[in-house]
């Protein structure tokens, strides 16, 4: 299994409107063959911080879901609502 937390900071003024943008990918994202879980966190005192926590099957699960339609029109669009790249990191439980 692979995990992948994805860290966003989001412009105040665009918090509904990214929130809204994930939580579609959000949705489509648990219907994929090869998805175990996928969430949403924000951050508890910091609401402009986002948090993706995505639990894959393998490699190729991942592959699949960042070719997927509800993807690509995420990362196409986040980024006038960002102060800065979000941060990805793909994990393993040791």
């Amino acid at each position: 299994m692979i995990t992948i937390i994805a860290s966003f900071h989001v412009k105040p003024e665009c918090v509904e409107i990214f929130k809204g943008m994930a939580m579609e990918c959000v949705e489509e994202s648990r219907k994929e063959e090869g998805n175990s879980s996928y969430h949403l966190y924000t951050g508890k005192t910091d609401k402009t911080k986002f948090f993706f926590v995505e639990n894959w099957k393998d490699e190729k699960a991942i592959e699949t879901h960042n070719a997927s339609a509800h993807f690509q029109k995420f990362a196409g669009a986040f980024s006038p609502f960002v102060k800065e790249n979000p941060i990805i990191e793909q994990t393993v439980e040791i």
